[in-house]
């Protein structure tokens, strides 16, 4: 048979199945190549086109969650591994020398476009900013954080003041079950309330409770792993949008309606808290605007308007933040409030539940403070170098419970690299602290509850450097020494006044968790019985 009949025999047999096999074969291949020839890290196909997104899915629909996914694949390709969903390349870090060297770069510090929490507030906040903006907001908001108190020893008595409040409508239920989630939730969410809206509302309150059914609802609707929030295709496929959109549009109206109500009684020379000084920075801004230091995108002229200082009112030097704006106010109040709020009341329900499911534990939190603090007072900041079982405790709870198992992933600004593998401009960065802090190599027997892990031979409280639930480099948490105080002031209250127990008619507790914005119990009851 000559050559010519031989071809033609040969396409004469060629069906369409064959055709879209040869496609699917060649279109693997050429995804394959292109991943290995751009020098990323070792990773899982996935599906043509798609990558991971169907595995994500279909994990979510059996009731897994991505950092649980993420780590099966950790053990397979190594600490860190690339994938694809769709058109975005994650470069998922799961354990603590990626993590730090990533977080660590300056190229690797900002956030992906197009974030659903950005966009569903209209507003890009602090937490959502990249580049010059994320920069400037972050300068501004410690620096007043700080004006106002935030982390300093003074704030204690008003962190302090929230947790009697607290304990007061503990004692109130006289020893009988109560879901401890929106107590806790409302306490610490009037911390980080009376710096940023300038007030404290009482647990009763109808707007406050409005709010805090909304913020619940928006946890709840960003998504395991956040990857919700990160990947825009992802929400292509989400049956709920409507009813996400939805409750971040409630949550913006109520910060807009905060703002108004500020911006109505406003006086510059005497700013009551974090609205009102980032709305005094706005008319700076504006009134640069109009006579051109400065561009309406934050750019300046070359007078050097952000390195240049002013004299207000009350004589004190002050520098210009040209990005901030109304287009960023109600973002960065609404991650504020989420940044203060939500992975501490988290924490502090794992801390309770903990308390209640390992007795013998409790026990020993409680007479060591009794031992230094004593019965006629309650703890103060300055027993904490004293109190090692108790800084153990609440050490173990952030590493076992893992409040933000894939915390807030950071995008590539440019091409650079994580321990010598290529990071392509654009690329998302995960960081599976899920992972890290399951590590059998640094933490032996990492599914059990063990304070006393975190304390030395000579039995004083030590933090290994992994432990990073407030996250590490350049993003870390802009509230974490917010949290650390009222994790401590808060749980040292309540193991001083109650001893919490397992309700006899409740069912068995459970340590399986409910994946959104944070890493969550599943709802539970506990008795909060009050202590001689």
């Amino acid at each position: 048979m000559s050559m010519i009949s031989q071809l033609g025999w040969m396409l004469a047999s060629v069906t369409p199945v064959h055709v879209l096999l040869c496609g699917v074969v060649c279109l693997i291949s050429w995804w394959w190549c292109r991943q290995s020839a751009a020098g990323l890290p070792p990773g899982p196909w996935g599906v043509p086109v798609l990558g991971l997104l169907p595995r994500v899915f279909l994990e979510q629909r059996r009731g897994s969650h991505p950092h649980l996914l993420f780590t099966e694949y950790a053990r397979h390709y190594g600490p860190i591994f690339s994938a694809r969903i769709v058109n975005k390349t994650l470069v998922v870090l799961n354990d603590y020398d990626s993590v730090r060297q990533a977080f660590q770069n300056p190229n690797l510090s900002d956030r992906p476009p197009s974030t659903l929490i950005a966009e569903a507030m209209k507003s890009e906040g602090v937490a959502m900013a990249s580049g010059e903006p994320w920069k400037d907001l972050r300068r501004f908001c410690l620096t007043v954080l700080r004006s106002f108190g935030v982390g300093k020893s003074s704030f204690e008595e008003q962190i302090g003041a929230e947790g009697r409040a607290l304990v007061q409508t503990m004692t109130s239920y006289g020893g009988h079950p109560f879901d401890p989630k929106y107590l806790i939730g409302n306490a610490v969410a009037n911390v980080i309330c009376s710096v940023v809206l300038g007030k404290r509302y009482e647990y009763s309150d109808a707007n406050f409770s409005y709010l805090m059914r909304v913020f619940h609802r928006i946890v709840n609707h960003v998504g395991s792993g956040g990857l919700l929030n990160a990947v825009p295709v992802m929400r292509v496929f989400t049956r709920n949008k409507a009813d996400v959109y939805a409750s971040f549009g409630e949550f913006r109206s109520f910060i807009l309606s905060v703002v108004e109500s500020h911006r109505a009684t406003l006086d510059p020379k005497n700013p009551r808290d974090f609205i009102d000084v980032f709305l005094n920075e706005i008319e700076t801004n504006e009134k640069a605007m109009s006579n051109g230091t400065i561009q309406e995108n934050g750019s300046t002229s070359t007078s050097g308007f952000v390195a240049k200082k002013s004299i207000p009112p009350n004589g004190l030097p002050r520098t210009h933040h040209p990005h901030l704006s109304d287009k960023r106010i109600v973002g960065t109040i609404g991650n504020l409030f989420a940044a203060g709020m939500e992975t501490t009341a988290t924490t502090l329900l794992w801390a309770l539940l903990y308390m209640a499911a390992y007795p013998k534990i409790q026990e020993r939190v409680q007479a060591e403070i009794d031992a230094v603090v004593g019965r006629n007072r309650l703890p103060v900041m300055a027993d904490k170098p004293e109190l090692h079982f108790t800084q153990a405790v609440l050490l173990e709870v952030q590493r076992i419970a893992v409040v933000t198992p894939l915390g807030i992933p950071h995008a590539a600004a440019s091409d650079t690299e994580v321990l010598g593998f290529k990071v392509p401009k654009g690329s998302l960065l995960v960081s599976n602290f899920w992972a890290l802090f399951r590590d059998p190599n640094i933490w032996p027997e990492p599914d059990k509850f063990k304070p006393d892990r975190f304390l030395d031979k000579d039995g004083l409280a030590f933090k290994p450097e992994e432990l990073i639930p407030f996250s590490t480099g350049r993003r870390s948490c802009i509230g974490e020494h917010l949290a650390k105080m009222e994790l401590f002031i808060f749980f040292s209250y309540f193991m001083h006044q109650f001893t919490f127990e397992k309700p006899d008619e409740a069912p068995p507790y459970t340590f399986e968790a409910r994946v959104g914005l944070t890493h969550y119990p599943v709802p539970y009851q506990i008795r909060a019985l009050q202590r001689n």
